[in-house]
């Protein structure tokens, strides 16, 4: 098995680096760290690598059930970014033709690998489809990410839940979703502050009272990272409001 995936993954960077074009395709002159990660980029834009993905492989004539340890087998071998975008772009083309227990079992375990938002995100957007079909036991799994140790882990916990709000047609209740929000509010890592303001916006779009008062309660002590996230779309009267309240707290004696 080793070598056959060895071959498959020479043949997915093959195709990639035979599609990248001789100028800049990225809009960004270091790709690498714009994304933060420590894998090999080629540089192919989002739509390039989709569209690859779309023409398929040699192994892309095997039942999708068949496709799917062989793409988890890529993901744990590679170091190419593209080649991991690859695998996350496969189950958000096919998640509905597959069997949703045997998808889970498999793309649990691919957050230990995630070291950049790119990734996360698109991740995320699994697991929060997979989340409708089998809420109970991916919230379990929620609970354990959310006091984890890898902050990639936590970060899932949150955007996880609802990525995005706008395409999800069943949604835990707000008080499930804000249990997720309150014990990373001190988290000392970035993206997970970025990731919990994200995820107060997303909630506050389906449960806006709820996600109001949460703010409320808790805007002086948010990060900012977190709070300038969660308040980016709401009222500016609000927003101003909340603004005043961090000042005057910031402002009082220790």
């Amino acid at each position: 098995m080793a070598h056959i995936t060895s071959t498959y993954i020479s043949e997915i960077i093959n195709r990639l680096i035979e599609k990248k074009p001789y100028d800049k395709v990225s809009g960004h002159t270091d790709l690498k760290s714009y994304i933060g990660t420590k894998y090999e980029v080629i540089g192919l834009t989002v739509p390039m690598q989709r569209s690859i993905l779309k023409i398929g492989y040699t192994f892309s004539t095997l039942p999708l059930c068949d496709q799917l340890p062989v793409w988890d087998a890529i993901w744990k071998n590679t170091d190419v970014y593209e080649v991991l975008s690859q695998c996350i772009y496969f189950i958000e083309r096919n998640w509905q033709k597959l069997d949703v227990n045997e998808v889970w079992k498999i793309v649990r375990s691919w957050v230990k690998k995630i070291d950049n938002w790119a990734h996360s995100d698109g991740l995320s957007d699994i697991y929060a489809h997979l989340m409708e079909k089998m809420p109970e036991e991916i919230y379990t799994q929620y609970n354990l990410w959310n006091k984890s140790e890898n902050p990639w882990e936590r970060r899932q916990s949150l955007v996880g839940m609802l990525l995005y709000s706008k395409k999800r047609k069943s949604l835990l209740p707000a008080s499930k979703l804000l249990d997720m929000v309150n014990p990373l509010i001190n988290d000392k890592d970035y993206f997970v502050q970025k990731g919990l303001g994200w995820a107060l916006r997303e909630i506050g779009n389906v449960y806006p009272d709820e996600a109001m008062f949460f703010l409320s309660q808790n805007c002086t002590i948010l990060h900012p990272v977190a709070f300038a996230t969660a308040t980016e779309k709401i009222n500016p009267e609000i927003k101003n409001t909340l603004k005043l309240q961090r000042k005057r707290k910031r402002s009082l004696p220790e």
